[in-house]
């Protein structure tokens, strides 16, 4: 067995695998990214003079929000009296400082790292069926 035999048969493996792992890794990203929800930014006040210290924003229906103060959010507001997160209108007292969670945008760079894995080894398959 060649040369070329054998870098056919590892790309062959790769590309399908590349292929593979992009696709399950897309969907995962498109229901995670569904199952995240819809995060809308307000103005929250920080409240630092009660014990525990919170979080308190209108909504868009004109109610009150109300979120404790985590180290998070206190290390992003430093000594401001108001900062800007994001809430989710469905689950009541949630905040966050970004409106889409990091695990969508992580599984949407890996399936585009494995689906430039597929690619390339089908390009290199291309070429060595070319060489042939």
């Amino acid at each position: 067995m060649d040369a070329s035999h054998v870098i056919g048969a590892i790309t062959e493996i790769f590309s399908w695998i590349g292929f593979g792992a992009a696709l399950v890794l897309g969907l995962i990203a498109i229901i995670a990214r569904l199952a995240d929800g819809t995060w809308v930014p307000v103005r929250a006040f920080v409240l630092s003079e009660q014990e525990p210290p919170i979080l308190r924003w209108f909504t868009v229906g004109h109610a009150v929000g109300e979120a404790p103060l985590t180290p998070e959010l206190r290390a992003a507001a430093g000594d401001a009296d108001e900062v800007d997160v994001f809430t989710n209108p469905q689950r009541p007292g949630s905040v966050r400082l970004h409106q889409h969670s990091p695990l969508p945008r992580f599984l949407g760079w890996g399936a585009i790292a494995f689906g430039g894995l597929g690619a390339v080894s089908t390009i290199v398959q291309l070429i060595l069926v070319a060489m042939r």
